[in-house]
């Protein structure tokens, strides 16, 4: 079992990729701890997973909220004991497909403020329960869009960017802890709409414009890659497994490419 006894925090944990990892990382022996901010949804996961005769336990958080989420991964900590991985699978509503000049401020910074907020503040959280003699990682996964220039995507191309770098600078502190650092880039990932991921709606927009649904939108993505397909949710699961086991322990301060070629660096 890759990640057997290692206790792996999910934040996001009830979505459409939280609970894909969650079912997976529980499989390869982990003691999971899913958080997010729907109770209801998370004990849907939690029980299913403990159904197949894994271990789970739950926890509400809003990670938008410094102060709130410091205090309960504090707790989280002293209930369930140091953390050896964090997942982070967050996600925010924001806008894609508006040119600069129907595009407010506002809307821009929906693409960056809150998916930077959460990678601050779980990071900042989590790390002091972590590392030591006891090796840390946390991964977290990011849209592709930071190494492409696309018309009408400004704050979701800026916010995949900073995320990418955030993620660099924070292994850079986080190693002298035996903490790493890892972000997984993925494209839009086949089924996870379908298993009601919030990008159901990002997508929408742009897939009414063109006149299609989103299942044809998402389809005419996978023909962009240069797979002509796209990375599965049980693919991202396993990837994350693997990259949260020993068998990765030498990575760090890195993005791992899942695009199926759509990028190339």
């Amino acid at each position: 079992m890759l990640v057997k006894g290692k206790v792996a925090v999910i934040f996001g944990g009830s979505g459409a990729i939280g609970s894909a990892v969650a079912h997976t990382m529980a499989r390869e022996g982990a003691h999971v701890v899913i958080g997010g901010r729907n109770q209801e949804k998370l004990e849907r996961v939690a029980s299913e997973i403990r159904a197949a005769g894994g271990k789970a336990e739950t926890f509400t958080i809003d990670v938008l909220d410094e102060q709130s989420t410091l205090e309960k991964t504090d707790h989280l900590a002293r209930q369930v004991g140091d953390f050896d991985v964090v997942i982070n699978t967050t996600g925010f509503m924001h806008v894609q497909g508006k040119g600069i000049a129907e595009l407010s401020l506002a809307e821009f910074r929906q693409g960056i403020d809150p998916f930077l907020t959460a990678h601050f503040n779980i990071a900042k959280a989590v790390s002091p329960h972590m590392g030591g003699e006891r090796a840390g990682a946390i991964i977290t996964v990011v849209a592709p869009a930071s190494t492409m220039a696309i018309p009408g995507h400004l704050g979701h191309v800026v916010g995949c960017a900073g995320t990418e770098a955030f993620i660099k600078a924070l292994a850079s502190e986080l190693a002298p802890r035996n903490i790493r650092v890892i972000c997984v880039r993925s494209h839009a990932i086949d089924g996870a709409v379908q298993a009601g991921s919030y990008t159901g709606e990002v997508f929408a927009p742009k897939a009414q414009a063109m006149g299609l649904t989103v299942e044809q939108w998402v389809g005419g993505a996978a023909q962009s890659t240069m797979l002509k397909r796209l990375p599965t949710l049980s693919q991202v699961a396993e990837l994350m497994t693997f990259l949260a086991s020993d068998h990765a322990g030498a990575m760090t301060a890195t993005v791992v490419n899942m695009t199926a070629g759509t990028t190339t660096h």
